[in-house]
């Protein structure tokens, strides 16, 4: 009666959890998304290069959205751009419509187009397409003014194009040596004094202690590019199993204890290893290789198995001990198990 009535209990509480989970869901947040988010082009002095980029409107009312064009360059090391009005340049080569109107929950096709003067300087030149919620005049060129989203145009026109670029370090991020569990995480920058943008391509080789590849990570997964003179910093992670974005660690410091273990346990690393780089950048595939060491030393999750081999191992042998004492004894009290059975 009292197991039947534990029963009810955890089925009245899976309910309620499930329940909860249906009707406390948050809201999908509405917006205005363009598809791609980056044009990466290329063409001749004098080409037009026609485009097109998916405008979706994920809003429940009708949106009337107006271009605007901007030119951008470099801000920092993160990638982040920093947008400027253009004067000339690329944000003043890009022609598009003046306006769309989209439905709730439509998408259309928006075509664009780049004409290169044919003046124009061999080497990379950027700028972004603008569609937001403020009016401006034909070819709007009006920068920051109302609700905006937009696409990042990336155009390397051919010529005669200087390559000076190089890689100036690769590590763990701050140098970390010792770490209690997974993620790692490794950063590399990337130094452009030439006249076009720099993407590089490749791998990093994870390799434990005794040099066999644990685990291949994409180089470069954001394809981040580095501008004209400029430096571009690129993160990797290496993690088996990521937490959830809202986790909160456990109050108590026995669940907190345990919570780890799981951690540790879905994302094992244990001892030392080797991060080894290996990219290429450049129109010649220029090949450039770093190599980066740390220790990942998962204390909670050794502790617990370190208990259960000891527990294993000290109760097997008493348990080894106690069947040879009974056999012992029951062949001094002359008690003999019966033989085997043979067929006639």
């Amino acid at each position: 009666m009292k197991d039947n009535h534990l029963n009810f209990r955890v089925l009245l509480a899976v309910f309620i959890l499930i329940t909860l989970g249906v009707y406390s869901r948050p809201n999908t947040v509405s917006a205005i998304s363009l598809s791609p988010t980056r044009f990466e082009i290329r063409g001749n002095p004098g080409d037009t290069l026609n485009e097109e980029m998916l405008v979706l409107n994920e809003k429940k009312d009708q949106e009337t959205l107006y271009s605007s064009f901007a030119n951008f360059e470099a801000q920092g090391e993160s990638g982040t751009p920093a947008f400027v009005v253009p004067k000339d340049d690329l944000g003043t080569w890009i022609t598009t419509q003046d306006s769309v109107t989209v439905g709730p929950g439509q998408q259309k096709t928006i075509p664009f187009k780049v004409s290169i003067p044919k003046d124009a300087t061999p080497g990379g030149h950027y700028a972004v397409i603008f569609w937001g919620t403020a009016q401006g005049g034909a070819n709007n060129t009006t920068v920051g003014v109302g609700a905006k989203t937009g696409v990042l145009v990336l155009l390397s026109v051919n010529g005669n194009v200087k390559e000076q670029a190089g890689l100036l370090n690769f590590n763990t991020v701050n140098s970390k040596f010792f770490y209690n569990s997974l993620p790692v995480s490794f950063e590399y920058r990337f130094k452009n004094d030439g006249g076009d943008r720099v993407k590089p391509v490749g791998e990093i080789t994870i390799r434990d202690s005794v040099f066999f590849p644990a685990d291949y990570l994409n180089a470069n997964p954001s394809e981040g590019n580095a501008l004209p003179n400029s430096t571009r910093k690129i993160n990797v992670d290496w993690v088996k199993y990521e937490r959830p974005g809202d986790y909160k660690a456990p109050a108590g410091v026995f669940s907190k204890f345990w919570s780890d273990v799981s951690y540790q346990w879905k994302n094992f690393a244990v001892g030392l290893y080797s991060a080894n780089l290996d990219v290429a950048y450049g129109s010649q595939g220029i090949h450039v290789k770093r190599t980066a060491f740390f220790f990942v030393f998962p204390w909670q999750l050794l502790i617990v198995m370190l208990v259960i081999f000891i527990i294993i191992f000290f109760g097997g042998r008493k348990l080894i001990k106690h069947y040879n004492k009974y056999i012992i004894k029951r062949a001094r009290a002359g008690i003999h198990f019966p033989p085997e059975a043979h067929n006639g």
